[in-house]
């Protein structure tokens, strides 16, 4: 009755030689899965995989034994064990492989052995939660309902086949149905997330305009001031605040013209910040000649608001102070990224060199600035101005995944 009466319980086995054995072995693999509760869908793919295997079996050693039973598992499960001794083909014969992948897609567990010459094929479908019971119990009813089985009719058999697999087909088809449904609910959240997505696109570009307006509103109120001071020191400090303001000022101008709305391009925003400082102080110095090397790079917001005011603080020092009295001379501002992580911040100027014993706002706001930038910065004050700044840059998330790709 049993192999094993703690762990499995066989219900019948079935000897196949030919066709017709297959044909009644389908009858009562149908009979045994629709007695252990298995709805219409899973006795099709057990019926199916059954019948397929047991004549794979057939076409390869010319018999089988068709053993089912209920194992204890956890979880239960209905077990189909096809075997047949493993013979050598006859000379010049070619026997089909054993495929299990069809019906792998149709079982829960499937598993070829070979061992002492016998080739046993394992397949296992797991009971409906339905359904209770020690194996044993469940092995003599299925087999009691088995007692009762009448001789195959072919025709009754090809009948129940087309039904199974009509039922089978129409299941397919709603399911197919309802997958349809879902796919348009996702397209229209998909289309209303893009939806929300472009109107905060706009919403962001409108906040960064109206920054920008506020900034220059700011701005003009400050070179008004400025321009009513009569004590000289005053009217530069307001000065010195307006280009400032007008460095955030172009970073947001720049955001809500761009595609782009969490980097900016950092070698077109130096150049117009440089130009700008340049024009600013035109006036107060001599013919100073302003170069600046600075490719297109997209940096971070919060990097390019940072840098921005650097610029401003380097460049206005050395026009203010380096060229003053009419002074004039060279000036050069190079930015570059290196290996894609580090940007190089380097400004030359060959004017009159502070020496270091001064130590205004301006600095203070560098080297603050720096250090939000977790930013290394470096003066040579030998024969002009040096000021070196090095800042490493967070990872983008394209470069991320192609490190971690390598």
């Amino acid at each position: 009755m049993s192999s094993a009466a703690t762990t499995s319980a066989l219900i019948t086995a079935i000897d196949t030689r030919e066709e017709r054995d297959v044909i009644a072995a389908r009858q009562r693999v149908r009979l045994v899965a629709t007695e252990l509760g298995f709805d219409g869908r899973d006795r099709v793919r057990i019926v199916a995989a059954a019948s397929a295997m047991t004549r794979s079996f057939l076409a390869r050693f010319e018999q089988a034994n068709l053993s089912l039973l209920v194992t204890a598992g956890p979880p239960m499960a209905l077990e189909i064990v096809l075997a047949a001794p493993r013979r050598p083909p006859a000379l010049g014969q070619q026997r089909p492989r054993l495929d299990t992948a069809a019906v792998r897609a149709l079982m829960d567990w499937v598993e070829l052995r070979h061992a002492r010459g016998v080739v046993r094929l394992v397949m296992r479908k797991e009971l409906p939660a339905s359904i209770v019971g020690e194996p044993t119990a469940l092995a003599h009813r299925t087999m009691a309902a088995l007692a009762g089985e009448t001789g195959v009719d072919p025709f009754e058999e090809v009948h129940r086949q087309t039904v199974e697999q009509i039922a089978s087909l129409t299941e397919l088809r709603q399911r197919e149905e309802q997958l349809i449904a879902a796919n348009a609910q996702l397209r229209e959240v998909e289309r209303a997330l893009r939806a929300s997505l472009e109107e905060k696109d706009v919403l962001m570009r409108e906040v960064h305009h109206r920054v920008n307006n506020n900034l220059q509103i700011i701005s003009s109120l400050l070179n008004l001031q400025a321009s009513r001071a009569t004590d000289t020191a005053v009217r530069e400090e307001l000065a010195v605040v307006g280009h400032r303001i007008q460095s955030l000022s172009l970073v947001h101008q720049k955001l809500y013209r761009s595609d782009d709305l969490s980097h900016i391009d950092a070698g077109s925003y130096v150049q117009e910040l440089c130009a700008h400082l340049q024009s600013a102080f035109a006036a107060t110095t001599g013919p100073v000649a302003l170069t600046v090397e600075a490719p297109p790079q997209q940096i971070p917001l919060d990097s390019a608001i940072h840098l921005g005011l650097i610029v401003n603080e380097l460049v206005t020092n050395s026009l203010k102070h380096g060229f003053r009295d009419g002074r004039g001379g060279r000036l050069s501002v190079s930015l570059h990224r290196d290996g894609g992580d580090v940007l190089t911040l380097v400004i030359v100027d060959d004017g009159r060199p502070d020496d270091g014993s001064r130590r205004g706002f301006g600095m203070t706001l560098v080297e603050a600035m720096a250090r939000r930038l977790d930013g290394s910065l470096t003066i040579d004050r030998n024969g002009g101005t040096r000021t070196t700044l090095t800042v490493p840059l967070p990872k983008s998330a394209e470069q991320k995944r192609s490190k971690s790709a390598h």
